[in-house]
């Protein structure tokens, strides 16, 4: 069954979103003039924030503002037909301590689902074929993936290996490690399932600080990597039921009446003890403190009146448009063995897609019985023009993409799109400097804060571990 055209905008949100509790969007039980906070944004930051307050202090009056229909912005998911498909991330590793509490606190903790054992195996589509990529060092030094002088340079690292004082692209940070050879057959593929975004305007700094922390220890990576250091710890998790969306949807439940939905913020105002908000209903509401946990465009728009220089700095963070595909076949009509993750496709190798996650094969029970789910991400920061293509061009050039890497040619008996313009932040080059920039130009706005994944952290946990400083640091205040 096709469901294809689905897109999230300010206009409107995807139909066929599962419900998980009540939220309150018909209005207020009664005029709501005066809030101890409130929270402009219902993603999973905003949700996560309000509900970590409320519990550290319940006597607060908190609101949270979202435009859609539902919360959870992009930590969504649908169940259809049996199919599970996840709208954004599929998934959060697994041993980050704020995020196992908040599931605990949820009661979500015996629907936790851990990825199968297959899907420590990644690919990626090169030169006609999908290679697995290698999980340790000695085997990256042994990969297919390098030339032999491609291997003999990269080897060079474990003696060549130091530190530098100063940021780096992605690009550049594996180039000055391992090579040439190796930055242009790994560093985009480092970036692809993180940020969609280009390697060489990254920052290594901002995107992926373990690293950066493990080459001060240590200097060479290789040394580092051998020691068992700076690998991310845990396995990726979800639900056995409703896929990663459940976690919003709880939190959603649990807010109740404190998250109001089809409530767009139009215009953000600083008042004589705080500030008001102007909402799209012609409803006004005033705050002690705000919050905006929407993304920095957004933001951008709100504070330029009177935070011009905050203004600024926030629209200056770009965003890659992505488009998500969920599709679902027979077993019988996928001749490929499902025995892994998924694959990663860089430029440059016939495929338009970013890459292919086996949804069905990493979380058994998104597919019925006999079915498999598949996972295509495309766009980017490399292909920006891809969200501009009508559905069944955007459906065929994925499907054509299946046929070669995959041997697919059956067509989908289930097929959903997800489109995010303006889906992900993307932390290039000079992102800590811009992010030292606004907390200068807010110290100018007393009871002002940002939240979300445009910051400090692109990922689910990133996104929750924040929401609890931000929520104890509110707490603390008088």
């Amino acid at each position: 069954m096709r469901d294809l055209g689905r897109e999230a905008s300010a206009a409107r949100s995807p139909p066929r979103a599962p419900s998980f509790g009540k939220s309150k969007n018909d209005g207020y039980d009664e005029p709501m003039t005066s809030l101890d906070l409130a929270i402009v944004g219902g993603g999973i930051s905003g949700l996560a924030l309000a509900y970590w307050l409320r519990e550290t202090a319940p006597e607060r009056a908190v609101q949270v503002f979202e435009k859609a229909p539902e919360g959870g912005g992009k930590v969504r998911s649908s169940v259809q037909d049996g199919f599970t498909f996840d709208w954004g991330p599929n998934g959060f590793l697994g041993s980050a301590p704020d995020t196992l509490e908040l599931v605990t606190a949820l009661g979500l903790t015996e629907l936790l689902q851990s990825a199968d054992e297959r899907a420590e195996t990644r690919f990626v589509y090169r030169d006609g074929g999908l290679r697995p990529l290698p999980r340790t060092p000695g085997a990256f030094l042994r990969s297919e993936l390098l030339s032999p002088r491609g291997k003999a340079r990269a080897a060079l690292e474990f003696w060549r290996g130091a530190a530098v004082g100063h940021e780096e692209s992605v690009y550049g940070f594996v180039e000055r490690h391992f090579g040439s050879e190796a930055a242009a057959a790994l560093a985009e593929l480092m970036v692809t399932g993180v940020a969609a975004g280009d390697p060489r305007r990254l920052s290594l700094d901002a995107l992926f600080p373990r690293l950066r922390a493990l080459e001060r220890e240590w200097g060479s990576l290789l040394r580092g990597l051998r020691a068992g250091r700076g690998v991310a710890p845990g396995r990726l998790t979800s639900f056995t039921e409703g896929g990663v969306g459940r976690l919003s949807g709880a939190l959603a439940g649990a807010l109740g009446g404190a998250l109001v939905t089809g409530a767009e913020v139009l215009a953000l105002e600083p008042l004589a003890a705080g500030y008001g908000l102007t909402l799209a209903s012609g409803e006004t509401v005033t705050a002690k403190a705000v919050v905006l946990a929407c993304p920095a465009f957004v933001s951008a728009d709100l504070l330029e009146p009177f935070a011009p220089e905050a203004s600024a700095l926030l629209a200056g963070i770009p965003y890659a448009d992505v488009g998500v595909f969920g599709l679902g076949y027979d077993r019988i009509d996928v001749p490929r063995d499902l025995s892994g993750f998924g694959f990663l496709a860089p430029r440059g190798q016939g495929l338009r897609s970013l890459g292919v996650l086996f949804s069905s094969a990493t979380f058994p029970g998104q597919a019925p019985p006999g079915k498999v789910m598949l996972r295509a991400i495309a766009g980017g920061s490399l292909d920006p023009d891809f969200l501009a293509l009508p559905d069944e061009e955007a459906l065929e050039a994925v499907r054509r993409d299946l046929r070669l890497s995959m041997g697919i040619t059956a067509e989908p008996e289930f097929v959903a799109y997800m489109r995010w313009p303006r889906g992900i932040p993307q932390y290039e080059l000079g992102h800590a400097q811009r992010l030292q920039g606004l907390r200068e130009a807010l110290a100018t706005q007393p009871g002002l804060f940002l939240s979300g994944n445009a910051y400090e952290g692109v990922a689910v946990n990133d996104c929750l571990r924040n929401a609890r400083q931000l929520a104890r640091r509110l707490a603390a205040q008088s």
